[in-house]
């Protein structure tokens, strides 16, 4: 008896609840607060001068847009209860401190965008609390410096953007728990070395910006086991030497932007460990010095390195016809590198043989002279020279000819099989509309092809031969009637 009427009870007690529930809106059904607008469980608070995050924000929200507004803090706790949260934007707004468990309470976070702000430190354990991060982005805030630690346990990190702060190093082992993450910014900071360690754990990195901070040397020995890494931004710098100090290969870069830095020479001794490299751009240096010239670069480094050498030998430069272009391409089309004379590298365009100025073409050359003690590198490079010092050579008449490709030969069967088809049309139309031109019509050559079994014979002519005899005669002259006689006979010929 006790137990059926502890059933009842229970049984009471869910019929009130569901009642309840049915009468109140649930956590998830909640109105959309004042002046957001909301989108299923999209909340969007933008530009509405909110100082707090609202307080009736749907439990199911799983995206919330803060942008715009005049937040000025994080406290701790603040998003409690948006355990649905997936994305949260809070960019462009005043906010300078965040609390250590700010972010408690969304461990499902995925997106977290902080940009333009005025942050100017964040405590180690920040994030800890959003292991599932996919995208942070910290740019154009105020962070001088990042702590140990700082990203731990961001296993599922991709993007990472802290670009334009005051960051003046990079800890040691900072991203190492961010195992998977692609793509990383840090151009626009104030750093100025790399220490050897502090991209360590980054196996899966492609993409890497250090543009517009302020590194006087790069080594590569400062980018441990990049295996993936196929673009480096190392542009508007102050680079003044690049070193090696790999001792294996890196094979996966692809990019190399050097551009706006204090380069004076180029040595393609430090390129030969990266065999992969495509695009070598190092525009806006103060280049006097390109040892062995570009002969020793890898195969695939693009010309535009070459495109404008500022300094005091401003006329060092590839032909405009060879700029963009691969430099072995190059090389191999205006014979950059096929003097047997390794003392004298020319490079220009090689004129053709009906117009060679013998003695009055000037052509940019570099020429290697014995090391002075005050002076680097193994060569200097000479200002534009007389053709007397180096004479033009005539370009072999096939060497120059290209390997006539694939798609020429397609294109060109092309072309001909629709010209043909086109005449043949032409002549098609023309006997169909005037058919005498071309000497009988179609319907002639169907008769003739049908009566060509049966020919005609020719017309058969007769004529009457009449020869009276002298009593018919007389008769005919007595009564004006006679007999008469007469025969019929084929066509004769006569002969006159």
């Amino acid at each position: 008896m006790r137990g059926s009427a502890l059933r009842r009870r229970w049984l009471v007690v869910q019929l009130l609840m569901q009642v309840w529930l049915a009468a109140n809106p649930s956590l998830s059904e909640r109105q959309c607060p004042k002046s957001c607008r909301c989108d299923g469980k999209i909340v969007y608070c933008e530009s509405s001068a909110f100082r707090d995050v609202p307080k009736n924000l749907s439990g199911g929200c799983e995206g919330l847009s803060l942008r715009y507004n005049s937040l000025v803090s994080l406290r701790a706790g603040q998003f409690v209860g948006l355990n649905h949260l997936i994305w949260l934007y809070l960019d462009h707004n005043y906010i300078a401190t965040v609390d250590v468990m700010a972010f408690q309470g969304v461990r499902r976070l995925k997106e977290l965008i902080l940009s333009s702000n005025k942050i100017t430190s964040l405590h180690n354990t920040t994030f800890h609390p959003v292991p599932n991060l996919r995208n942070l982005d910290l740019s154009y805030n105020k962070l001088q410096a990042l702590q140990p630690g700082q990203f731990q346990g961001l296993r599922k990190l991709l993007s990472l953007h802290i670009r334009s702060n005051s960051l003046k190093t990079v800890p040691m082992r900072l991203f190492q728990d961010c195992r998977n993450l692609e793509f990383l910014d840090l151009g626009y900071n104030r750093l100025r070395s790399i220490t050897r360690n502090a991209f360590s754990g980054l196996v899966k990195l492609t993409e890497l910006h250090l543009e517009h901070n302020q590194f006087s040397k790069i080594n590569f020995s400062h980018f441990p086991r990049l295996y993936n890494l196929r673009a480096l931004y190392l542009q508007w710098n102050r680079i003044r030497s690049m070193s090696q100090g790999l001792t294996w290969t890196w094979a996966s870069i692809q990019k190399l932007d050097l551009s706006g830095n204090d380069l004076m020479e180029v040595d393609a001794v430090v390129y030969q460990c990266l065999p992969n490299l495509q695009t070598l751009n190092l525009d806006s240096n103060k280049l006097t010095n390109i040892s062995q010239e570009p002969c020793d670069l890898s195969s695939g480094v693009m010309a535009e390195e070459f495109q404008r050498c500022k300094g005091d030998h401003d006329d060092l430069r590839f032909p405009k016809k060879a700029q963009g272009e691969k430099v072995m391409d190059a090389v191999e089309a205006f014979g950059v590198c096929q003097s047997n004379q390794p003392a004298t590298l020319t490079v220009s365009i090689p004129p053709s043989p009906s117009s060679i100025p013998v003695q009055t073409e000037r052509r940019p050359a570099i020429l290697a002279f014995p090391t002075s003690p005050g002076k680097r590198g193994e060569g200097s490079i000479r200002g534009p020279t007389l053709s007397a010092v180096t004479p033009p050579v005539a370009p072999p008449p096939e060497q120059d000819m290209e390997p006539v490709s694939f798609h020429k030969i397609v294109a060109g069967s092309v072309a001909l099989f629709l010209s043909v088809a086109m005449i043949l049309l032409v002549i098609y139309v023309s006997w169909k509309r005037y058919p005498r031109a071309f000497g009988s019509s179609p319907q002639t050559s169907q008769e003739s092809q049908r009566d060509g079994a049966h020919p005609e014979l020719p017309l058969q002519e007769y004529y009457v031969d009449y020869k009276p005899t002298n009593s018919e005669a007389m008769d005919v002259l007595v009564n004006g009637t006679g007999p008469c006689t007469y025969t019929i006979s084929g066509s004769r010929e006569c002969e006159v």
